[in-house]
């Protein structure tokens, strides 16, 4: 098992409420940038996915606020693959204050694999260059 990297975010003044606190919708938003960059990171970028005719749409997504996440700071999110069958990929994220370590937030996604005319595919079966790769990452 290969360890994903870390990305990395600075929290811009319209992500926050009126009390310079990051808006809670914000974290999903943060958790597809951070997944878009993972992707791009290990060799399999959103655009080429979608150039070879796999779409990756979102079917679950939650979180758990843990602190507050304010104007200005930085924090990085840890990605973990938790499970791939070829059709299906979880995702865990963390979010942490890059100062301090403290967790902000934490979350889960579930996606699927599909064609533009919205079938679902096997990864494993279609394109094992790109299961390798996913099934590299996978933390069990």
């Amino acid at each position: 098992m290969s360890r994903l990297p870390v990305y990395e975010h600075v929290v811009q003044y319209y992500e926050t409420d009126r009390m310079q606190v990051v808006h809670h919708s914000n974290y999903i938003r943060w958790f597809e940038e951070a997944r878009v960059y993972i992707f791009e990171q290990i060799g399999l970028s959103y655009k080429a996915m979608e150039d070879t005719g796999i779409v990756s749409p979102v079917v679950s997504v939650e979180a758990e606020f843990k602190s507050m996440t304010g104007f200005y700071d930085t924090v990085i999110i840890e990605v973990r693959f938790t499970k791939y069958t070829g059709v299906r990929l979880n995702i865990e994220y963390t979010v942490k204050d890059k100062e301090t370590g403290t967790v902000r937030c934490t979350g889960r996604s579930s996606h699927c694999f599909i064609d533009p005319d919205s079938k679902v595919i096997s990864i494993k079966k279609s394109y094992p260059e790109y299961d390798t790769i996913l099934s590299s990452y996978l933390e069990e």
